[in-house]
């Protein structure tokens, strides 16, 4: 059971290592799983588990791509958009900028390491000492407060 739903993990995101954190997160799920389960749907529960990690999985680093590219790109336009297009980016930055004073020290701390570092919360959470559901909290924290500026500023 354990190598087939490792190999249908990794089908899916590609990483090999990222997989084996899904299963073990998928068995982990499964022991904290607070009904009782029976055997005919112990199967179905764990790939509907590991289904919806992979699916946090691409949540995540889709939205990490999407700031990386959008990040990486306000070093490039600065030098070729508008002036209209100058203003928003640095509109835009001061917002971000204006959301990591308001976090917590450790918060913006995160956020910095990945976003603007592009460490993964495992990278972080080693970094810093700390459980790798207490990074993933605060990225999803600051991220929060990072998008109601962004969209203050819009």
């Amino acid at each position: 059971m354990r190598d087939f739903l490792l190999s249908y993990i990794r089908k899916r995101i590609g990483d090999p290592t990222e997989a084996e954190d899904l299963l073990q997160e998928t068995f982990i799920r499964l022991l904290e799983y607070r009904t009782v389960i029976s055997e005919h749907t112990a199967e179905r529960l764990i790939f509907r588990i590991a289904r919806n990690l992979v699916t946090d999985w691409y949540r995540r680093n889709a939205l990490s791509v999407k700031a990386r590219e959008y990040f990486a790109g306000c070093g490039r336009a600065a030098h070729t958009c508008k002036t209209e297009d100058d203003v928003r980016m640095r509109e835009m930055l001061s917002a971000e900028q204006a959301s990591i004073r308001k976090m917590g020290r450790r918060k913006g701390e995160i956020y910095l390491m990945y976003i603007h570092d592009g460490k993964t919360s495992k990278d972080i959470s080693e970094i810093l000492g700390l459980s790798r559901r207490t990074v993933e909290n605060h990225i999803f924290a600051a991220r929060t407060i990072v998008r109601e500026e962004f969209r203050k500023a819009l």
